[in-house]
């Protein structure tokens, strides 16, 4: 083995990372477990990723969340498509979200749980990434990260199952979660660094991490923002 080898630079360790995302999201979602989905799924992220923060790999981090996330997202989505019965009970308030969300593309009215209609729900999430992840070496952020991904995949496979026009099916995707989304995700990842790392200098993280953490803050600003103007343009009420 190589002295420079870099176990987040092997092709074996992706098959390893999207094999657990794509166990760790069915089981616990056709089983229905709202509790065990999100922390199998925030536990085995965070031990993925910290392979690459431990060993100075940034790039393997990234690689390995936006891997983790699209295959969680797109296998929820599907399986709420399908299985929506057995999904619902997996989601906190399931039943109730796929209605408000139905409502809402159909009826018009509020985003549920988005920021107009919850924007103490949307702080929360905003601490819970930045600060869950500074003490916690990323755990308590990749949960709230997961949470979010599961509901927007959870929302955009149960309007799939309701809209009868394939050409409107674009519009089940959340843009403006998906984008919030991927904003959480550079920040989660830099908040677990120093814990991991041991590297608590704001010199070396305005230096070496400048663009992750502008890009994930300007990610997180543009999906809030989108939030409030692009819901009512998706709604067909």
């Amino acid at each position: 083995m190589p002295d420079n080898y870099t176990l987040t630079r092997d092709p074996v360790f992706y098959g390893a990372v999207a094999c657990f995302a794509l166990l760790t999201t069915a089981l616990p979602a056709l089983l229905g477990q709202p509790r065990f989905l999100p922390f199998i799924q925030a536990l085995c992220l965070t031990i993925f990723m910290a392979q690459g923060l431990r060993h100075g790999h940034l790039r393997g981090a990234i690689n390995t969340v936006a891997l983790w996330l699209a295959l969680q997202f797109i296998l929820l989505m599907l399986l709420s498509r399908l299985f929506v019965g057995l999904v619902e009970r997996a989601i906190g308030d399931g039943f109730a979200y796929r209605g408000a969300v139905a409502a809402w593309f159909f009826s018009g009215g509020p985003l549920p749980g988005g920021l107009l209609a919850a924007p103490l729900g949307r702080l929360a999430e905003v601490v819970g990434i930045v600060v869950g992840s500074l003490v916690s070496a990323g755990l308590i952020g990749a949960w709230v990260l997961v949470r979010a991904t599961n509901l927007a995949a959870y929302g955009a496979g149960t309007l799939l199952s309701t809209i009868e026009t394939p050409g409107l099916y674009i519009l089940a995707l959340p843009l403006w979660a998906m984008i919030r989304i991927a904003g959480y995700a550079g920040l989660v990842i830099l908040g677990a660094e120093p814990l991991l790392t041991n590297n608590w200098s704001p010199r070396f993280y305005w230096a070496e991490r400048r663009r992750l953490l502008l890009v994930g803050l300007g990610l997180v600003a543009a999906g809030l923002l989108l939030e409030i103007v692009l819901p009512p343009l998706w709604s067909r009420g």
